[in-house]
């Protein structure tokens, strides 16, 4: 996956020298986190302030990601409820109640996953500041 742009672009390179045995573990890794080797060495590096590693930080997106899956089909089941208590004159003013209960503490947990993925992602401006 590719990383947002830097303002300025990147123009500083490092180099590091690593062995055919330590290269192949790099790519693998890398290539588990679904990342390039260089993003992966990096995120990795400016991680461990975080106190948290790539591969965890990596699991955590992808089980936030779920959820929103999870949270979105809720909501969509929550409308058909509704539309379907709504064709056929059964809504009453409990079950409105609770279907706009539930439909507003999904979008609200949907709101705190949204607001949780970005503080897991390396910002270009942390990136800029390696």
């Amino acid at each position: 996956m590719r990383q947002a742009n830097a303002r300025g672009g990147r123009p500083i390179r490092r180099e590091v020298k690593l062995t055919e045995f330590e290269d192949n573990a790099l790519y693998f890794a890398a290539s588990a986190a679904g990342m390039t080797p260089a993003r992966f060495l990096k995120e990795s590096a400016l991680s461990r302030h975080r106190g948290i590693s790539v591969s965890e930080r990596h699991e955590l997106i992808t089980r936030l990601h779920q959820i929103q899956g999870a949270i979105a089909a809720i909501g969509n089941n929550i409308n058909q409820l509704a539309r379907h208590a709504n064709a056929e004159d059964a809504l009453t003013k409990e079950i409105s109640a609770e279907l706009t209960h539930s439909l507003t503490q999904a979008r609200a947990t949907m709101q705190r996953v949204n607001d949780v993925l970005p503080s897991l992602a390396v910002s270009p401006e942390e990136a800029d500041a390696t």
